[in-house]
């Protein structure tokens, strides 16, 4: 009975079987995910490959450092075919400035390094826009994602006007490329006056959120937000539909690719409606869009935009809704997509870390602390109806962000962001 404030009891805990280097504190946005039998950690100064097979227990395998001053600044986590596909900025080249004087990279150099060893397999150069003073132009860095072989690298060099219309000049481009080689497979047409903002890679099509503007041949009266589909084998557009099918979305408004098998979009708040919390939009196959699921909701706020707090699996959406009641609380919530309505909900007694969903479970990763300790609690519950499965303690403090969860040979692998622990492994006990 001594052990159980302390999260070991046999059967009811999780005990550390290793953990990979403890990082140095990050100023910047982490990734990491999973490619085979190595976890891939990039950061703005380095990416990292580190074991995951027999007896390597999260050995750091190799580094990968940016020459000169240069920061990393993107990665595309779903390469897969053993492939790390980053962005880098180009050396001595600055940064420019929105006009509301956010700093812009000059994130211009795509490289793809092989999984096993880091040993870089090919990389190009993109020429950023620039405006009359020489500075980036915000937005026209090259945008990536990739899977199944397929590298997917975006570009819109037009610049963007205060009312967020995109002007005549410079030019846009949506390019697959083999991902081992860089060898270009195809260039898409893009519809007339539409440059990409967001893509994905998914197992037939390749998506991407365009940024439209008025005129032009399709007699568009005002400048608004799309999302169109793309062959992935041939880069044939399939369809291009307006993300809000009821009136045009305002070009200012945040729009992200939650899920690309299916299809859902993550529609966020614009700066001429501040008091909209967003919603989720999911399209068919023919890209017609289902019921909308808004992120403010009964058990909470759903937090779109931090890591680990959604997952889209076949047609349901799962997600953490955030309230505060004496402290910060959490909801898990399944969502059928296809109807828009809940499927079940469940509280967490703590606050949660991150969630997951790995086979046919959800996995909850829930810190508290008493006086003595820091204590992590996991819940898993049934991905079907939310039933709990399995509740288990263990004295060891979630990393302060959880940038990914990961079943390896009956191990749980979280990962940590922004320093701390990359990589740790648990078992049960």
């Amino acid at each position: 009975m001594m052990l159980s404030p302390y999260g070991y009891l046999p059967g009811d805990a999780m005990v550390r079987s290793w953990s990979a280097a403890k990082d140095r504190t990050s100023s910047g946005q982490d990734d990491n995910w999973v490619v085979g039998d190595v976890a891939i950690r990039s950061r703005y100064d380095a990416v990292t490959g580190f074991g995951l097979a027999a007896g390597q227990d999260g050995k750091k395998l190799w580094e990968y450092v940016p020459p000169g001053r240069t920061q990393m600044c993107g990665a595309a986590p779903h390469a897969g075919a053993g492939v790390v596909l980053v962005a880098y900025e180009d050396d001595g080249t600055g940064e420019g400035s929105t006009p509301d004087g956010v700093p812009v990279k000059a994130c211009s150099n795509v490289l793809a390094l092989d999984a096993k060893d880091g040993r870089e397999l090919w990389k190009e150069h993109s020429k950023l826009r620039r405006d009359s003073f020489g500075d980036v132009v915000a937005g026209s860095s090259p945008r990536l994602d990739a899977g199944g072989g397929l590298a997917v690298v975006a570009q819109d060099r037009r610049a963007t006007t205060s009312t967020g219309q995109k002007d005549k000049g410079g030019d846009v481009s949506l390019r697959g490329l083999d991902v081992r080689t860089g060898k270009q497979r195809w260039a898409a047409e893009l519809p007339d006056r539409c440059g990409p903002d967001t893509v994905s890679v998914g197992r037939k099509r390749v998506f991407a959120v365009l940024t439209c503007g008025s005129g032009g041949r399709d007699k568009r009266a005002v400048a608004e937000v799309t999302v169109a589909a793309f062959d992935r084998a041939t880069g044939a557009l399939e369809w291009n539909v307006p993300v809000d099918a009821r009136r045009p979305l305002d070009p200012k408004t945040v729009v992200g690719i939650e899920s690309a098998d299916p299809l859902v979009l993550t529609v966020g708040v614009s700066a001429d409606s501040p008091g909209n919390t967003g919603l989720f939009i999911s399209f068919d196959e023919n890209g017609r869009p289902r019921p909308t699921i808004e992120l403010d909701r009964e058990q909470g706020v759903i937090q779109a935009s931090t890591v680990m707090s959604t997952a889209v699996v076949g047609d349901r959406l799962y997600a953490l809704a955030k309230y505060w009641k004496k402290g910060n609380h959490h909801t898990a919530i399944a969502f059928d997509l296809k109807t828009g309505q809940e499927v079940w909900s469940q509280g967490m007694d703590d606050p949660a870390a991150g969630m997951a969903v790995i086979g046919d479970r959800v996995t909850v990763l829930c810190e508290w602390s008493t006086q003595s300790a820091a204590i992590t609690t996991m819940v898993e519950l049934d991905a079907a109806d939310g039933e709990e499965l399995d509740e288990r303690h263990f004295r060891d403090e979630v990393p302060g962000l959880v940038g990914g969860m990961y079943e390896r040979d009956g191990q749980l692998v979280v990962a940590g962001l922004g320093g701390s622990y990359p990589f740790t492994a648990y078992e049960r006990w």
